[in-house]
């Protein structure tokens, strides 16, 4: 989160539904943590998922305008990457 956070305020509002899913996400994931109960647990897989799409729509326009910028999103664009890659595992294994 805190290297979207960075993104965050660069880019202003623009960001604002990424960077509220990336917060539920996380919350779903600690509380699929603590409470034994599927539905959370699924909750945070589908918050896993949505998260890097919510920002696919606005990163483009900004890597496209921004070019020499890329360098402050490629850690969180990383992340997001790993975030759905694991979140897709998890479905399928668990």
């Amino acid at each position: 989160m805190l290297s979207g956070f960075a993104t965050f305020r660069l880019t202003g509002m623009r960001l604002m539904p990424h960077f509220v899913s990336l917060i539920l996400a996380f919350i779903f994931t600690l509380l699929s943590l603590i409470f034994s109960n599927s539905i959370i647990f699924y909750l945070a897989i589908l918050l896993q998922i949505l998260t890097p799409l919510t920002i696919c729509s606005t990163i483009c326009n900004i890597l496209k305008t921004q070019f020499q910028n890329t360098g402050i999103y490629s850690a969180h664009l990383g992340f997001m990457g790993m975030l759905l890659i694991l979140a897709l595992g998890n479905l399928l294994f668990f």
